[in-house]
């Protein structure tokens, strides 16, 4: 059962409702609150400084008679007693205070649900949806290098496959063949997730020649 109180400051309130599970769901105006349970004379916890999302849980068969209540402010307090194994999420809709370089930020938890993601563009790109794919015309590629793709912050994904029959390695504007770190050979196919947003060139040995087939994802 789902109960709202009204607390004084100071002043001690008792709960007169027997149970085995404890939420805190709201302390209102209050920071934290006194809370106690108890059987009978018998004090069962006692929690200084109770606050939202608090949750208490009595081993079977114990259970408390009555749970007391002390705010240091007037506040309105929300909670549920039960004998059931009801849980409640109590992170839905907070909010977090960040304080950066003196300046307070406020923040929110809450990433979406399930049906209805919130896109989130950080370090990594293809966080969101894709919103188009693009087939590029094929690159003609030699021993004097030639530019693959232009730099795009919505591109999520590229794509590069070596169609032609000569080794051809992919990279930074202005690559040469003796900085080669990727090479695809005739056939290979290269996948770029984490850079590709950024411009990519390509470049062949002395005397040979292939072609680059481009495509690109974007968000």
């Amino acid at each position: 059962m789902q109960f709202t109180v009204n607390l004084t400051a100071g002043q001690k309130f008792t709960q007169q409702t027997a149970g085995a599970l404890f939420v805190l769901m709201d302390t209102g105006a209050a920071a934290s609150i006194d809370v106690r349970f108890v059987a009978g004379p018998q004090e069962l916890e006692h929690i200084t400084t109770g606050k939202r999302g608090l949750k208490a849980r009595m081993p079977t068969p114990t259970r408390f008679t009555a749970v007391e209540f002390i705010a240091p402010t007037n506040c309105t307090c929300l909670f549920v007693i039960s004998d059931g194994l009801i849980d409640i999420n109590t992170t839905d809709g907070a909010s977090v205070a960040a304080t950066i370089l003196g300046l307070p930020l406020p923040v929110s938890n809450d990433r979406g649900s399930p049906g209805n993601p919130i896109y989130i563009s950080g370090e990594t790109p293809g966080t969101g949806p894709a919103s188009a794919v693009l087939n590029d015309a094929a690159v003609a590629v030699d021993a004097s290098g030639e530019s693959l793709l232009a730099a795009a912050t919505n591109r999520v994904r590229a794509v590069f496959a070596n169609l032609g029959a000569s080794p051809v390695a992919i990279g930074a504007p202005g690559l040469t063949w003796a900085q080669r770190a990727i090479v695809l050979q005739p056939g290979d196919t290269w996948v770029e997730d984490r850079a590709a947003n950024l411009a990519w060139s390509a470049i062949c040995a002395a005397g040979t020649n292939t072609s680059v087939g481009v495509q690109e994802v974007t968000a």
